[in-house]
């Protein structure tokens, strides 16, 4: 297999925000517009084609850099892992099935993950108005966070709101549906999303064949009367990721809006409702969780749950290779201790916590951004000024760096 082969354009489409049709929850390029054509058409459009094109001759398209830039730092990388994922989808098999002109029988998708709107009740400081309403509303009216987010790009770029379509979830419930293994369901929030439990009632026929992988914030397990519990009950696998992001020091002042107490119940809920599940906390690290990261650990242990991560690589002013040095030595001499004196702990736990430790870890330590430190302070003091807080109430750690 060649070092830059990578499975996603071969067995999956993700569906963003503004009708994008994409690689990857990583690539920001755009391949389709769900608004335009249809998934199908998409799947076998010029864009995705010249992907799979460059992708084959051992080309790193610009679309992909999240992976190089994972990889080059020393951390496991989405397209590495989405290889463990899909296995059998190797280059030998893709180059067996796939048309000279780079056309990939709509048969071959295994994946899709859908967001169906920007929908949601919380505020998180390393998200952006593309993936949450309370972030859209709030620019709408703070021309210092607007003029912050279009900064870093990171601003809703159409003037009006694109939602979803009912033909685009028509076409994965019964026309993608027979070919899929996954659909991943993010947000925005999609547990306060209507057009959620909907779609998930129309799969239920397929359900007992079909994963569904979650980003949740997970506070709540209701909407308007239906129990989501009731719906995923019936299908073969649940890959559950609750995103909480600290420990009770720091989440709120993460995840503004949140509330860890509902958290902590519906998870209990979870464990004792489900059997076809697996649960995990995600810390989606960045500079407001990095110092707290041994702590985070233990508060996510505490909660009977696995411990993951992911990567805050954009905007760069959260971007944790920006930490000062000696504080990125506390953090990995904490975490290498944490490992030393926690190895009696469940083994399926403590692998989990080394595998996905280390990948922040040595993604940190890759290279020194600390140069650009004052980018963070400033982006922090915006939306300190918005939510009337104080950065170094919370992580007095930073106060002199």
């Amino acid at each position: 297999m060649s070092n830059t082969f990578c499975p996603m354009p071969f067995v999956h489409l993700n569906l963003k925000h503004e009708g994008k049709v994409s690689a990857c929850w990583r690539y920001p390029d755009k391949l389709g517009n769900y608004t335009e054509n249809s998934l199908a058409q998409i799947w076998n459009g010029n864009q995705i084609k010249e992907l799979r094109r460059a992708i084959l001759n051992n080309e790193q398209p610009n679309g992909c850099r999240s992976c190089w830039d994972m990889e080059s730092s020393g951390a496991t990388s989405t397209r590495q892992t989405c290889q463990k994922t899909f296995s059998e989808v190797t280059e030998e098999y893709v180059k067996q099935n796939l048309n000279k002109d780079y056309n990939y029988d709509i048969s071959n998708i295994k994946s899709v993950e859908v967001r169906f709107d920007n929908i949601c009740n919380l505020m998180c400081r390393f998200c952006s108005p593309d993936y949450s309403s309370v972030w859209e509303q709030a620019v709408k009216k703070d021309s210092a966070l607007s003029d912050k987010m279009v900064e870093y790009g990171t601003y809703r770029k159409a003037d009006y709101h694109i939602k979803l379509t009912d033909k685009i979830i028509d076409e994965i419930t019964f026309d993608l549906a027979p070919y899929l293994d996954e659909i991943m369901i993010a947000g925005g929030e999609p547990l306060y999303h209507e057009k959620h439990y909907k779609f998930l009632e129309q799969l239920q026929p397929v359900a007992n064949r079909l994963r569904l992988s979650y980003n949740t914030n997970l506070n709540t397990l209701e909407y308007k009367g239906k129990s989501i519990l009731d719906l995923w009950q019936n299908f073969k696998r649940l890959w559950i990721r609750i995103s909480i992001d600290g420990d009770p020091s720091c989440y709120s002042y993460v995840r503004s809006g949140g509330d860890l107490t509902k958290i902590e119940n519906n998870i209990v809920k979870l464990n004792a409702s489900l059997t076809n599940a697996s649960i995990s906390a995600t810390c989606t690290t960045c500079l407001y969780n990095i110092t707290k990261f041994v702590d985070i650990i233990d508060y996510f242990n505490s909660l009977n749950v696995y411990f993951h991560t992911s990567l805050v690589q954009y905007p760069k002013a959260l971007n944790i290779k920006l930490l000062p040095k000696h504080l990125k030595e506390k953090v990995t001499k904490d975490f290498k201790l944490w490992l030393l004196s926690n190895q009696h702990i469940d083994p399926e736990k403590y692998r989990r916590i080394e595998k996905f430790g280390s990948n922040v870890i040595n993604y940190m330590n890759s290279e020194d951004w600390h140069d650009q430190w004052q980018s963070f302070l400033d982006y922090s003091n915006v939306l300190d000024k918005h939510h009337k807080t104080n950065l170094f109430d919370i992580y007095p750690e930073y106060k002199y760096n």
